[in-house]
């Protein structure tokens, strides 16, 4: 079994392709037909494991959307790296009490080949299903086509991500400039910090962004978007340790020997006067780093910001 951060991190990166309750689209349709076709089942589907359920982009014969985790085989599938099979379900004691060996769609035969990214990260499988056992399971090149076939589910996945990836930076790209229109004619830290962290949030889809603006010897200003940090190292400890950094390069948990099971970006503001003034700090869980794109833009907004704040402070 797979650690609990190391499920995390797996959780974070399916996320991460936005495909999760999505219709269906005809590249991945044509997949399970095939592999079903080439194979010789009834069934196959290209299985995403979420948190709880078995979700399918793509179905063959079967007329479930979804199914519990627990119920899953492909669950069992995502544990390793090779084509996962089980011969007759009735005989095998993880699956002989399943509601879908014992009941509809009474699954015998079952063989699923991991979706794995280029990460390494696996997200679910190409499987195929009988509702008669196999004793012989499948040959050689079976496995080698179910495999072949997995990677086709994963390219296209990949190829939409990338599709989805530049719509969104497109889309941001005319949001941050909206935003650094309005940081640089603020007139308050706080006219500095909502559109900052609003963009920056948006940019980078975290789920908390947090500003936090400090002068000696006790201004303090900060905002949050987003869920609290589940961490034990409070916003203010992390700006501490920006503050020591004393860098306006972008700086990630991982620099500062955090722990975190998410990836924490964060840079300092105001860096034209020996003391920097405030802190741009974002997270999101499991995911590990930000890209450099992101970090490009997010320091982007950050300057901006700083030029704004230099001129409140002045």
């Amino acid at each position: 079994m797979q650690s609990a951060a190391t499920e995390l991190s797996r959780l974070g990166k399916l996320a991460e392709y936005q495909v999760l309750d999505t219709a269906p689209e005809k590249e991945f349709d044509e997949i399970v037909q095939v592999a079903a076709s080439l194979l010789g089942t009834p069934m196959s589907t290209v299985s995403l494991i979420d948190r709880d359920r078995q979700w399918f982009k793509a179905r063959y014969g079967v007329a479930a959307a979804e199914t519990p985790r627990e119920h899953a085989f492909c669950a069992h599938a995502i544990q390793g790296d090779n084509v996962y099979v089980v011969n007759d379900a009735t005989k095998n004691p993880l699956f002989a009490e399943n509601p879908f060996v014992t009941g509809a769609p009474d699954i015998r035969f079952y063989a699923g080949a991991p979706l794995i990214t280029p990460d390494n990260f696996r997200l679910g499988t190409l499987c195929v299903i009988d509702t008669a056992p196999r004793e012989g399971g499948l040959s050689p090149d079976q496995e080698k086509t179910l495999t072949l076939l997995a990677r086709m589910v994963v390219n296209a996945m990949e190829s939409r991500r990338q599709t989805l990836r530049a719509q969104h930076q497109s889309r941001m790209l005319t949001k941050v400039a909206e935003a650094m229109v309005t940081i640089s004619q603020a007139r308050t830290m706080a006219e500095v910090a909502k559109p900052l962290t609003e963009a920056a949030r948006g940019l980078v889809v975290a789920e908390a962004a947090h500003f936090e603006g400090f002068a000696p010897p006790a201004a303090f200003f900060a905002t949050r978007g987003g869920a609290e940090l589940p961490s034990s190292i409070p916003w203010s400890q992390r700006a501490t340790a920006l503050r020591e950094r004393a860098s306006f390069a972008p700086v990630t948990g991982k620099d500062l020997g955090y722990t975190d099971k998410g990836a924490w970006f964060g840079v300092l503001i105001g860096l034209q006067t020996e003391m920097p003034r405030a802190a741009l700090q974002l997270w999101r869980p499991a995911t590990s780093s930000f890209t450099e794109i992101e970090t490009a833009m997010l320091a982007d907004l950050a300057r901006v910001a700083s030029g704004a704040v230099e001129r409140l402070k002045s």
